[in-house]
C-alpha cells in the first residue's frame, strides 16, 4: 500500500477523498452513457431521424442560454448549492422522462402524433442538455477536489474513472437493452442520480474548496475582450476552425443516426436493437478514449506538434469523408478481388460506425485538450472573458451550422453521398485553415516568449518552443539579442534546455558581439551538441581574455559546464587547465578566481593543487571583503573543500546575512556531521533568508532526521518552527507524521496556556506587562504558522492557507464549512487544538484555550512563574522585566539558576539599579527601560523584543537644558532621538513653532536614511532626557538584523504617507 501511495504521490488521508470522488465520477458517466444511448434510440425510432436537425438547433440555442443563466447564477448563489441544485435538476429531468415513458408503455397515456413528436423532442433535447450540463458541472467539482490535493495524479485518476464510467454505461445499455424497456433504463439512470447526489453532498461538504470572490485575478470588460478577440488573427483562426469542426462533428453524428435508423427500422424490436447498437457504440467509444488519452495523445502532440493538430484533424476528416463517399457511392463494391460479398450489406453501417467513432475521439480526446493548450497563449488579463466569447459563440454557431447542413439531407435536398461530399469540402477547409493556424501559432508563441506571457509549466508549449529553437536560428538569436533582461534570461534557460546545432551555431556567432551583455548571455546559453569539442573549447577560451569581467566570468562558468557535459579530449583539457590557471592571480575578480578553482578541481589539475589551496584560503581569509568571502564559500562547497570546514563554521557567525546564508548552503553540500549539527543552531538566526536556507539544507540531511525529531520538544519556538519545516521537507510520511503531529499538539497546548496567561496579564496592565503580552503573542503566531505549515503538508499548503483566511469570515456558515474542510483534508484533532489561536472572539477564544490547555491561571504569581520556565530567552527576559515592574522580585529566587545567560544578565542589571534606590534617578537607564521607551514610541512599537533589545544596546542617553538646540536647521545630522522626558519645540530659524514633542516621540529619524541638512531646528523647552541612535550604530545592527530594516522602512513609509495626507 505504501509503495502504491508513493508511486501515485498520494497521502493516506487523500485515499478516502479519491475513492469518494472516483465513485462519483464513475457513476455520473454511467448515467451519461445510459441516457445518451436511450434518448437517441427512442427519438430516432419514435420521432424519426428527419427531425434531428431541428433538435440540434434547439440544443445549441438552449445550451447557450443555459450557460448564460449559469454564469448569472454563479454570482448570486454559492457554488456548492448551485452544483447540488443542478444535479437535482438533472435527476428531475431523468425522472420526468422515465415517468412519461412508463405511462406510454403501460397505456395510461396516449398521445396524438403531433403531441407525441413534441414530447419525444422534449425528451431528446432535455436529456442532451441535462447530461451535458451534468458533465460540465462535474468537472467543476473535479477542480475543487483537485485544488485541495497537491498530488498531480488526482485529476488523471478522476478522468480515468469518468472514462470507465462511460464504458460501463454504454455496455450496460448494450447488454440490458434487450432485458429492460426504455423507461426502465431511464429509471435506472434516475436511481443512479440519487446515489450521485448523496455522494456529491458528502464530497462537497468534506473536500470541495471553491475559489473565493477575492481570489479572482483582475479581469477586463466585455468590450475590451471583444476587441482583443476580433483583432487577433490567431484567435479568429482558432475560432473558425472550432466552429467548422463542431459542424463537421454534428454532420458525421447525424449520418450515424440516419444509417443506424435505416438499418434497424425494419426489425420487429427496432427500438431495442438500436438502443443496444448505441450502447455498443458509446461503450467502444469509451474504450477508445481511454486508450487514446492514456497511450497516444502525448505521443501525438510530441510527434506532430501542438500547433499542427488542427491541420492533421482536417486530414483525418478528409479521409473519413473519402471512406464514406466510397461506401455510399458504391465505389468499393466495384473493386475486383475484394472478397466482401457477405459484408456488403453491413458495409454502410460498419463504415459510419468507424467514422463516427473516430469523429468522437477527435473532438473529445484530441481537439478539446489541444484547444485548451492553444488558448493558453491568450494573456491572463483577457483569458477568461475571451474564452467565454469564443466558446459560447462557436458552440452556438457550430451547432446551428451543423443543424443547417444536416437539414439539407433531412429535407431531401442532398443525398447521403452528397452530404459526405460536402463533408469532404469542409475537411479540406479545416486542412487549409489548420496550416494557417500552425504558422500563426508559431508567431504567437514567439510573441508570448518576448512578452514573457508563457507558462513554463506548460509541457506542450515548451515542447513546441524546443522544436522552434532547434530549427529556427533566428528565433534563438532574437532571444539573446532582446533588449529586455527578463526575456534574455528566459532565452538563456530555454537554449540551455534545448541543445542542438542551431543553438550552438547562434551562441558561437554571438561570442564576439559588440555588446558585453549579449556576449555574456551567449556564453551562459551555450551547450555543446556537435562532436567537435575542440572548436567550441577554443572559442570559449578566447573569451577569458575579454575586456569585460562579466564575460570572463561567464566564460569560466561555461567551461565548467563543458567539463561536466562533454567528453573533452586530452588536448582540450590541457588547454583549459593552462589558460584557467593564469586567472588565479590576485588581480582577477573574486568570482572569477572561485570559478577557476571549480574548473581546475573538476579537471583534476594536479599542477595547480597547492596554488588552488592558497587561493581558496585567500578568498576565505578576509571578513571585510564580502564579495571574495561569499565567492570562496561557494567554491568550497562545489569542490568539496572539507579542509576549510573549520573556517566555514566561523563564517556562521559573520555579521552579514549573505555570508551566513552562503555558508549554510556550503555546509549542507559538504554534509559533515559537525557542520550539519551547527546548522541546527542557525535556526534561531535573525535573518529569515538564512533560516530558510537552513531549513532547505536540513530537509536534505537524512542522517539528522531522528536527532531533529528528538530536538522538537526542547528547542525555542522559532527553532522548533524551522525543525518542523526541515522534517516536513524530508517527506517521510510513515516515519515522521506521527512525531510531527504530536509535537504540534504539545506546542498548541502551550500556546493555549499563553492565551490564558495573556488574559490574566492584560487585567494587570502597564508598559512592561504589555511587552510580555506582545512577546507571548509573537510566540503563538510562530506556533500557528508552524502548525498551518504541517496542515498544508498533510493536505495542500495553498488550500490550507485559503481556508485559514476563511476562518475569520463574518459568515458563520462559511466559517463552519472551512473548519469541516480543514478537518477532512488535514488532521481533525490538530485543528481542534489550533482553533483557540484562530478564534477572533475573546470570550470564545478563552473558553477554547481552557479546554485545550486544561489550565486556569488564578494568581498573577502563578502566571509569571510558569512563563519564567519558557524555553525562549526573550520570553524569559520579558517576564523578568514584567515581574520587576510589578514588584514580584521574589519569584526569581528559586529559578535564577535555570535562566538563560542573557536573561540572568538582564536580571542582574535591573537588580543593580533597584538595589541603589537613592541614586536610581541619576543612574543610566537599563536596557529594559530603554526598550520600554522604544516600545511606547509609534516609530518602534511594531518591532519585536529581540530587535528592540539590540537597538536599545546601541542607544545612548543625552540631556539638554531649556533653550538648547538639540538639532539645528541646516546642519548635517547622523542621529535620531527619542524623548524620555521633557518637551521640545520644532521650528524654523526665526520662524514660529509648528510642533511640540513630548515623551516617547521620535525626531531626526530622516538622518538615518540620508545625509541631507536638517530641515528644522528642535529646541528644548525645559530640561529634557533623550535617547539617541547614531547612523553608524544602526548600520551595524542592520547588517545582522536585516528584518529591522524592513520594519523601519515600513514605518517610515507609513509616516511619509501620513505627512502627505495632512499637508
Amino acid at each position: 500500500m505504501t509503495y502504491l501511495l508513493k508511486l501515485l504521490h498520494l497521502r493516506r488521508n487523500e485515499v478516502p477523498r479519491l475513492g469518494l470522488a472516483a465513485a462519483l465520477f464513475f457513476l455520473v458517466q454511467i448515467d451519461d452513457g445510459i441516457v445518451k444511448s436511450v434518448a437517441s434510440a427512442v427519438f430516432n425510432i419514435r420521432a424519426g431521424v428527419e427531425n434531428l436537425p431541428l433538435m440540434y438547433t434547439w440544443i445549441a440555442v438552449l445550451f447557450s442560454l443555459s450557460m448564460i443563466l449559469l454564469s448569472w447564477l454563479t454570482a448570486k448563489v454559492a457554488r456548492q448549492r448551485l452544483l447540488l441544485g443542478m444535479m437535482v435538476g438533472v435527476a428531475l429531468v431523468f425522472a420526468v422522462n422515465a415517468g412519461m415513458l412508463f405511462l406510454q408503455h403501460s397505456g395510461f397515456l396516449v398521445l396524438a402524433n403531433d403531441l407525441a413528436n413534441d414530447y419525444y423532442s422534449f425528451l431528446f433535447v432535455s436529456s442532451e442538455i441535462a447530461r451535458t450540463l451534468m458533465n460540465f458541472q462535474i468537472w467543476i467539482v473535479a477542480g475543487g477536489i483537485c485544488y485541495v490535493s497537491r498530488a498531480k495524479v488526482f485529476f488523471p485518476l478522476l478522468a480515468s474513472s469518468a472514462v470507465l464510467g462511460d464504458i460501463s454505461g454504454g455496455f450496460a445499455v448494450r447488454f440490458l437493452g434487450s432485458l429492460l424497456e426504455s423507461y426502465q433504463l431511464y429509471v435506472l439512470a434516475t436511481l443512479n442520480m440519487a446515489v450521485v447526489i448523496a455522494l456529491l453532498r458528502q464530497l462537497m461538504r468534506r473536500y470541495f474548496v471553491g475559489q473565493q470572490e477575492g481570489d479572482e485575478s483582475e479581469t477586463v470588460g466585455l468590450g475590451e475582450n471583444l476587441r482583443y478577440f476580433t483583432r487577433s488573427y490567431y484567435l479568429l483562426l482558432l475560432f473558425g476552425l472550432s466552429l467548422v469542426i463542431f459542424a463537421v462533428y454534428t454532420t458525421v453524428h447525424y449520418g450515424f443516426n440516419v444509417v443506424a435508423y435505416e438499418y434497424f427500422q425494419a426489425a420487429d424490436d427496432s427500438e431495442t436493437k438500436i438502443t443496444e447498437f448505441f450502447g455498443l457504440f458509446f461503450g467502444l467509444t469509451g474504450v477508445a478514449t481511454l486508450f487514446v488519452t492514456t497511450f497516444l495523445l502525448q505521443r501525438i502532440l510530441r510527434w506532430i506538434g501542438t500547433g499542427s493538430v488542427y491541420l492533421w484533424v482536417g486530414v483525418v476528416y478528409v479521409l473519413i469523408a473519402v471512406m464514406l463517399l466510397g461506401v455510399f457511392t458504391g465505389v468499393f463494391a466495384g473493386i475486383s478481388g475484394l472478397e466482401w460479398a457477405l459484408m456488403l450489406a453491413f458495409l454502410p453501417v460498419l463504415a459510419i460506425f468507424i467514422g463516427n467513432l473516430i469523429n468522437y475521439l477527435l473532438l473529445d480526446s484530441v481537439v478539446a485538450p489541444t484547444y485548451q493548450v492553444l488558448v493558453k497563449l491568450v494573456p491572463a488579463r483577457n483569458s477568461d472573458g475571451t474564452r467565454m466569447i469564443m466558446e459560447g459563440s462557436f458552440m452556438l454557431l457550430g451547432g446551428l451550422v451543423g443543424a443547417g447542413i444536416t437539414a439539407l439531407h433531412a429535407h431531401e435536398i442532398l443525398t447521403m453521398a452528397e452530404l459526405f461530399a460536402l463533408l469532404l469540402s469542409m475537411g479540406l477547409v479545416v486542412v487549409v485553415c489548420g496550416y494557417l493556424l500552425t504558422r500563426s501559432y508559431t508567431t504567437e508563441l514567439v510573441k508570448a516568449v518576448r512578452e514573457q506571457n508563457i507558462d513554463v509549466e506548460d509541457d506542450q508549449a515548451m515542447q513546441a518552443l524546443k522544436g522552434l529553437l532547434a530549427n529556427d536560428p533566428d528565433f534563438s538569436r532574437g532571444l539573446l539579442l532582446h533588449r529586455n533582461d527578463g526575456v534574455r534570461q528566459m532565452g538563456i534557460e530555454m537554449l540551455r534546455q534545448s541543445p542542438g546545432p542551431a543553438v550552438e551555431q547562434v551562441c558561437l556567432e554571438l561570442f564576439d558581439h559588440e555588446n558585453v551583455r549579449i556576449r555574456a548571455a551567449a556564453l551562459e546559453a551555450f551547450t555543446l551538441s556537435s562532436a567537435d569539442a575542440s572548436a567550441a573549447t577554443a572559442a570559449v577560451l578566447g573569451r577569458l581574455d575579454d575586456a569585460d569581467g562579466e564575460v570572463r566570468l561567464s566564460g569560466v562558468q561555461t567551461l565548467a559546464r563543458l567539463i561536466d557535459e562533454a567528453e573533452l579530449g586530452v588536448d582540450d583539457r590541457t588547454a583549459i587547465g593552462a589558460t584557467v590557471v593564469g586567472h588565479l592571480t590576485a588581480e582577477s575578480q573574486a568570482g572569477l578566481r572561485a570559478e577557476c578553482l571549480v574548473v581546475l578541481t573538476r579537471l583534476d589539475h594536479r599542477e595547480s593543487a597547492s596554488q588552488r589551496d592558497e587561493v581558496l584560503n585567500a578568498l576565505l581569509a578576509d571578513d571585510e571583503d564580502i564579495e571574495a568571502l561569499i565567492a570562496g564559500i561557494g567554491a568550497a562547497g562545489r569542490i568539496g573543500a572539507v579542509q576549510a570546514h573549520t573556517r566555514l563554521l566561523e563564517c556562521l557567525s559573520h555579521q552579514y546575512p549573505a555570508v551566513r546564508e552562503a555558508t549554510v548552503h556550503c555546509l549542507g553540500v559538504l554534509e559533515q556531521d559537525e557542520g550539519l549539527t551547527a546548522l541546527m543552531g542557525m535556526l534561531g538566526d535573525p535573518d529569515p533568508d538564512v533560516v530558510a536556507a537552513v531549513v532547505v539544507r536540513l530537509g536534505r540531511a537524512k542522517s539528522l532526521k531522528q536527532r531533529m525529531v528528538d530536538e522538537l520538544s526542547q528547542r525555542p519556538v522559532k527553532q522548533w518552527q524551522g525543525l518542523l519545516g526541515a522534517l516536513i521537507a524530508q517527506d517521510d510520511e510513515e516515519g515522521l507524521n506521527e512525531a510531527l503531529v504530536a509535537s504540534c499538539r504539545e506546542r498548541l497546548v502551550q500556546a493555549s496556556r499563553y492565551l490564558v496567561a495573556i488574559d490574566r496579564l492584560e487585567k494587570t496592565g502597564g508598559p512592561a506587562v504589555q511587552l510580555l503580552v506582545d512577546q507571548l503573542r509573537l510566540q503563538n503566531s510562530q506556533v500557528q504558522d508552524g502548525v498551518v505549515r504541517l496542515l498544508g503538508y498533510l493536505g495542500d499548503v495553498g488550500v490550507v492557507g485559503d481556508l485559514m483566511e476563511r476562518l475569520g469570515a463574518a459568515d458563520e456558515e462559511a466559517r463552519e464549512s472551512a473548519i469541516e474542510l480543514l478537518e477532512n483534508i488535514a488532521d481533525r484533532e490538530l485543528l481542534a487544538q489550533l482553533m483557540p489561536l484562530i478564534e477572533s472572539d475573546r470570550e470564545t477564544q478563552l473558553t477554547m484555550a481552557y479546554e485545550v490547555s486544561g489550565w486556569r491561571a488564578g494568581e498573577l504569581d502563578e502566571v509569571l512563574g510558569y512563563l519564567l520556565h519558557s524555553s525562549n530567552v526573550w520570553t524569559e527576559i520579558a517576564t523578568i522585566w514584567a515581574a520587576f515592574s510589578l514588584g514580584r522580585e521574589a519569584l526569581f529566587d528559586s529559578v535564577a539558576g535555570e535562566l538563560a545567560q542573557q536573561a540572568r544578565e538582564v536580571m542582574e542589571e535591573i537588580k543593580s539599579k533597584r538595589g541603589d534606590a537613592a541614586m536610581a534617578e541619576d543612574q543610566p537607564l537599563t536596557t529594559m527601560e530603554k526598550i520600554t521607551f522604544l516600545k511606547e514610541s509609534p516609530f518602534f512599537a511594531s518591532l519585536p523584543l529581540e530587535e528592540l533589545y539590540h537597538i536599545a544596546l546601541s542607544m545612548e542617553e543625552e540631556g539638554a537644558r531649556e533653550g538648547v538646540s538639540v538639532i539645528k536647521e541646516g546642519t548635517m545630522g547622523d542621529k535620531m532621538y527619542i524623548v524620555v522626558s521633557g518637551e521640545l519645540e520644532v521650528k524654523k530659524e526665526g520662524g514660529p513653532r509648528f510642533a511640540v514633542l513630548g515623551e516617547s516621540q521620535v525626531f531626526g529619524e530622516q538622518a538615518l536614511l540620508d545625509e541631507e541638512p536638517r530641515s528644522a531646528s528642535v529646541v528644548a523647552l525645559g530640561d529634557v532626557h533623550l535617547l539617541s541612535l547614531q547612523r553608524s550604530s544602526l548600520e551595524r545592527i542592520l547588517r545582522r538584523y536585516s528584518s529591522i530594516a524592513f520594519n523601519m522602512m515600513r514605518i517610515l513609509s507609513q509616516r511619509l504617507r501620513e505627512a502627505q495626507a495632512t499637508s
